[in-house]
């Protein structure tokens, strides 16, 4: 009989049951302890048993409790650890420089968040734009102010920075709403006239200061990484147009938070939308008082639908490696 090979889940599969109980079928699944430190005693319990992982499948919001899969995670795992098989788009909350060191590789969910964070995208920007926060918490308290005057998107010119699978997604949707679309790439984006026609009505703008200052609002749509960490700060937002919108929904980091925070004080940006924060899950005590600013705590992605497409991408990628050694969604190599 094949002995069956041992995976290593931390957090819980919280919607796409029905591919954890597949897996089980196959393999033999072990669950993390709830906390960084019993995370680390049960490795080297599991060290001392003998008991190797050839997988661990990272969860959903798993980084809150066991935190990210770092150099000191990794360097407590037993031997044989070769994939780790993360949940998000995004993979900061993995070192995949360490484990490229350590021949591990490392996928990740593109594609299936898109349509849920662009929606979120677009959420944040109509909330700023009407001051439907403000406008909400007066009614609910009570108070009898008189609402400010709203901005319609329509010919605002929307500048997306990165222009991967969600910021095609917000193109899409800003084009609807009748925006004009410009955005900044490392190059340009090729694309199918039949597939993805919208696209033929957006423009590249080669530099990042061009598009600060031709865009009325700025969404940022990068991956978190040594480059993009502070990628704006105080100098990029005096360069964006007096009175324009500031929208995030990738990585809190990539913003220097006490420089948006100024920038807003100062009225030089009108508005703001976030979904992710520099030191997540503590918000700037400013942005939170100021009503010019919409706000949400890293909820993207966060429907039943996309999560759970995102758990099951996740599983699938361990399921072929485990049987093909082939995988769907690698970001790394070596």
């Amino acid at each position: 009989m094949t002995k069956k090979e041992n995976i290593l889940f931390i957090g819980t599969v919280r919607h796409a049951k029905a591919q954890e109980s597949a897996l089980a079928a196959n393999y033999n699944l072990h669950y993390s302890a709830p906390t960084r430190k019993e995370f680390i005693e049960q490795l080297e319990s599991f060290k001392r048993e003998g008991v190797q992982f050839k997988a661990l499948y990272r969860g959903f919001a798993s980084h809150y409790t066991v935190g990210r899969v770092d150099k000191e995670a990794l360097s407590h795992f037993p031997e044989g650890l070769e994939l780790i098989s993360s949940v998000g788009a995004g993979y900061d909350f993995v070192d995949a420089d360490v484990a490229t060191k350590n021949k591990q590789w490392v996928t990740n969910t593109p594609g299936v968040v898109d349509d849920a964070t662009a929606d979120a995208t677009i959420l944040l920007l109509l909330s700023i734009l009407r001051h439907q926060y403000e406008a909400e918490y007066n009614m609910r308290h009570g108070i009898p102010a008189k609402p400010r005057i709203g901005r319609d998107p329509t010919d605002m010119t929307l500048g997306l920075v990165g222009m991967g699978g969600i910021g095609k997604a917000v193109a899409k949707r800003a084009l609807a709403l009748g925006m004009k679309v410009v955005y900044h790439n490392r190059k340009p984006v090729t694309f199918d006239p039949a597939v993805e026609p919208y696209l033929a009505e957006v423009t590249y703008i080669s530099t990042l200061d061009e598009l600060l200052a031709a865009s009325d609002v700025i969404s940022v749509h990068v991956p978190l990484s040594a480059e993009t960490r502070h990628m704006f700060g105080p100098a990029q937002f005096q360069v964006m147009k007096a009175g324009s919108y500031f929208l995030n929904t990738s990585r809190g980091p990539v913003v220097n938070e006490e420089a948006l925070v100024q920038a807003l004080n100062s009225g030089h940006i009108a508005g703001a939308g976030l979904d992710v924060f520099e030191h997540e899950p503590k918000v700037h005590p400013e942005l939170l008082q100021n009503m010019n600013v919409a706000l949400m705590p890293h909820l993207g992605a966060f429907t039943v639908e996309t999560i759970t497409k995102m758990e099951a991408l996740t599983m699938k990628n361990i399921d072929q490696y485990l049987t093909s050694g082939t995988l769907l969604t690698p970001v790394n190599s070596f």
